[in-house]
């Protein structure tokens, strides 16, 4: 059975990318989950994207090579929460 691992993303209109807010590997990638879970925050299940972003430190920027897979899931997040942030000028 895999490890399971998490990571909190960010992006904030005008920046360069997403950030890492936290991340985690076993017991705290099931805190990152169960706090996510607690305030409402959406997960969304991508293990080869949690593994990749797991090794990253926090505050750091998401690699370019990760950009499509997180804008993705962001976008589907924004659409879930009814929120259209990403498409405004």
């Amino acid at each position: 059975m895999r490890e399971q691992k998490a990571a909190a993303l960010k992006y904030e209109s005008g920046e360069y990318a997403p950030r890492i807010l936290a991340r985690g590997i076993g017991t705290t990638a099931e805190t990152l989950r169960r706090i996510a879970g607690e305030n409402g925050v959406p997960i969304v299940e991508s293990p080869n994207l949690a593994d990749s972003l797991s090794h990253l430190n926090p505050f750091d920027y998401v690699p370019e090579k990760y950009w499509i897979a997180v804008a993705e899931i962001l976008k589907f997040v924004y659409e879930t929460r009814g929120n259209d942030e990403l498409h405004q000028s």
